[in-house]
């Protein structure tokens, strides 16, 4: 018994020391049974997300193969199989939600093991990647349904416009009556824009849809569509086409218009030459020769200078215009209207040549015609101020007969120098115009006859002075000499008181008559 209470009291310590390293045990087990339990789940919930992922990888896999859908009804097919994906994909949006939150509140504890974060980002990453390309390519079926829907409606509708454009092109002629070709030129301007804005519209959508349709396209299917669109490539040259005769017509109305506008200005033109021409020859009476003849010779270098653009217009016409016998009206117009300015022009060309010739003449004839009336003028100013001076009064016979003299050279002078005037006359008679000429010798044989009125009175006045002077003369010598004669028998016989009486009152008669004349001098 003693023995054994050492043995008890040591297997009592064994006890109290197992149940101690127990007690010390329950923590740690208790931890450990929680992190299998964790555990536990986190591979349960792996589990769990096993038949999801699948089936995302399934949907992936689907929505990201290659198709090559030959034909419409093929994509329809494959819509319809996406749209199909798209239903299940969103039936199990509230499972995969639920799994993602179960996985979060799992990644919340600590003690969560370390493959756990991957199992909820593929969750995570797989909905949203499969999601979006089973969107992606629905859309992408969608698009190439509508291209394949477009290219072949694009193929119809492109061809019609393309039967129109060629239509509207045969509708483009010459116009030849200017305002008609402008408003023309304007509607076939706007057809073809609005044609070019519809084809490279339809074009630009054929382009698109096959570049849409290629990315699925078979490379048999792909390469003979390519072909089409090459073809409709080409026919698209018909906007060049359609574009140069649009042009040529805008250049034929440009060309056309501005031939119209140089017939217009040369029909104006030449009315105001024709003007010119017609007030040189007779309203230039004012000008001298010399300067009628350098508007004329500018006149002319004027008309040839149009004649050159006259000559340039018809070669224009020739280019421009039609030839031959079935000319349209307005052209026609055109042709003859220019054929009317050229005949016009060229006559006008040769009047005014004619008229430069006259006028050249005239300036001989004006030469002449100066000449004469710078010796005459001279001579007139000083005849007109002698002829104001008047006559002297002479005292004797002598002076009489000097005055007389003086007065026989005045008129022989004025004689003359009529002769002068009358010459330059004759010769102003000979220029074209000489308007100018008679009125200025008009005026001056005004000037003249007075002259020669003064003279004439003057000559007539002193040639009976004188006559009378001679006659007193005569007479008082005719007295002397009687009275001085000899007393003879003769002489005694042949006096006679009553003639010596007659003959001193004839004297004093002649006498009076003298001085009366002297004082009318």
């Amino acid at each position: 018994a003693e023995r054994a209470k050492p043995e008890r009291e040591k297997e009592v310590d064994q006890l109290d020391a197992l149940i101690k390293k127990h007690e010390e045990l329950i923590p740690w087990v208790s931890k450990i049974m929680i992190k299998v339990d964790l555990y536990w789940k986190c591979y349960a919930y792996g589990d769990d997300l096993k038949p999801h992922i699948e089936f995302l990888d399934g949907i992936m896999l689907s929505s990201t193969r290659e198709i090559a859908p030959s034909c419409v009804e093929n994509v329809d097919e494959l819509i319809e199989r996406q749209e199909k994906a798209l239903v299940q994909l969103e039936t199990k949006r509230g499972i995969v939600r639920d799994l993602i939150e179960k996985g979060n509140i799992l990644l919340q504890n600590p003690e969560k093991p370390l493959f756990l974060d991957s199992h909820v980002q593929r969750i995570v990453d797989g909905w949203d990647d499969t999601k979006l390309k089973a969107q992606e390519r629905l859309n992408l079926l969608s698009a190439t349904k509508s291209a394949w829907e477009g290219y072949a409606e694009g193929q119809e509708v492109i061809a019609n416009e393309f039967e129109k454009a060629e239509e509207e092109m045969k509708k483009i002629k010459k116009r030849f009556n200017v305002d008609s070709a402008k408003e023309d030129l304007a509607k076939r301007q706007d057809i073809y824009n609005k044609a070019k804005a519809n084809l490279e519209r339809i074009y630009n959508k054929i382009k698109s849809d096959y570049e849409t349709m290629g990315m699925t396209l078979p490379e048999d299917k792909k390469a003979l569509m390519k072909k089409e669109l090459d073809a409709v490539t080409e026919r698209m040259g018909i906007l060049t086409q359609f574009e140069d005769k649009v042009k040529k017509i805008e250049d034929f109305c440009t060309n056309l218009e501005c031939f119209g506008n140089t017939s217009k200005s040369l029909d104006d033109w030449m009315n105001r030459a024709a003007g010119e021409l017609d007030n040189i020859k007779n309203h230039s009476h004012q000008m001298v020769p010399e300067d009628r003849v350098a508007v004329c010779m500018e006149l002319q270098e004027d008309i040839a200078a149009k004649v050159a653009i006259i000559e340039e217009s018809i070669a224009k016409e020739q280019e421009l215009l039609p030839q031959g016998d079935s000319v349209p009206k307005d052209a026609m117009e055109h042709k003859e209207e220019l054929a009317r300015i050229h005949k016009f022009t060229l006559e006008l060309q040769a009047k005014v040549k004619q008229e430069t010739a006259n006028f050249s003449e005239d300036v001989k004839f004006w030469a002449e015609y100066r000449t004469g009336i710078k010796a005459f003028t001279p001579w007139l100013e000083s005849a007109e101020k002698e002829a104001t001076l008047g006559l002297g009064k002479p005292a004797t016979l002598p002076e009489a007969l000097e005055l007389f003299d003086k007065i026989s050279m005045f008129d022989k002078k004025c004689l003359l120098h009529l002769n002068v005037l009358q010459t330059a006359e004759s010769a102003s008679k000979k220029m074209t115009t000489h308007q100018e000429a008679d009125d200025q010798v008009t005026e001056m044989n005004g000037r003249y006859q007075k002259v020669k009125k003064v003279s004439d009175e003057w000559l007539n006045k002193v040639e009976t002075l004188v006559k009378e002077w001679k006659m007193l003369d005569a007479t008082v010598c005719e007295l002397n000499n009687w009275v001085a004669k000899d007393k003879t028998s003769e002489g005694e016989n042949q006096f006679s008181l009553e003639k010596m009486e007659s003959t001193l009152c004839e004297l004093k008669n002649i006498f009076k008559e003298k001085e009366k004349l002297v004082d009318n001098l």
